[in-house]
């Protein structure tokens, strides 16, 4: 099977073709018009492959958390080449694929919300197989969620870098490792969605993951924190 996989929810904007369990991955910062040249990259990444976009069996994508418009970017994306193509598709969720990016058995995934919260969860990998220990959600770096009886983890996501502080001292309990590079979740996406999708393009399985509705602050709220 040949999945092609977008993500754009991160801080690394980034694209792989999964194709008879060899990945390939490109990645790229994101930026202005960053959005402009996923296209020309996906067809460059599946020229040096030797393939036409017709030579794709699915779509997977970065479904979120993440960036409100980086979620919208590699949906909207996604939508559009695995309806054009009668494709099947799926939405994987970016924090599970940190879990499986971070090849650790317990794995605290980050992401920066902005205004000031990061999204999170808490996952444990057992071959390949990543499951939750918590209902990932948006919460205030002061009041993370407390992890169940695990003795070590690591912390990876953009997230990291803005709250370290904050999960040493809440989670001073627990053995922690860190991964403070940026991380590029194309690859995990594509490996994530094996098995999961049907035999044709279906639009329920295109759907974002919203876990915050709101994405701006008022005026007010971005006082308050000066």
């Amino acid at each position: 099977m040949k999945i092609l996989s977008i993500d754009t929810c991160t801080e690394v904007i980034s694209i792989a073709l999964l194709a008879e369990k060899v990945i390939t991955e490109k990645s790229f910062p994101s930026g202005k018009d960053y959005s402009g040249n996923i296209i020309p990259e996906i067809k460059i990444l599946l020229r040096e492959s030797n393939l036409d976009i017709k030579d794709i069996d699915a779509i997977a994508f970065g479904a979120g958390p993440g960036s409100f418009t980086g979620i919208r970017v590699a949906c909207g994306i996604s939508y559009g080449i695995a309806y054009a193509n009668n494709l099947p598709i799926i939405g994987v969720n970016t924090l599970e694929a940190l879990a499986l990016l971070s090849k650790h058995e317990n794995t605290i995934s980050c992401i920066d919300a902005r205004m000031g919260q990061v999204y999170l969860g808490i996952y444990k990998n057992k071959n390949k197989t990543i499951t939750s220990f918590i209902e990932p959600g948006v919460f205030n770096p002061t009041e993370l969620p407390k992890p169940p009886k695990i003795t070590k983890a690591i912390v990876i996501g953009s997230g990291l870098s803005l709250y370290k502080e904050q999960f040493k001292s809440q989670y001073s309990d627990i053995e922690l490792d860190y991964f403070e590079g940026e991380c590029s979740l194309a690859s995990a996406i594509a490996t994530l969605s094996v098995g999961q999708f049907g035999n044709e393009f279906d639009l329920k399985n295109a759907t974002p993951i919203y876990i915050r509705n709101k994405v701006a602050q008022t005026t007010k709220e971005r006082l308050s924190h000066k």
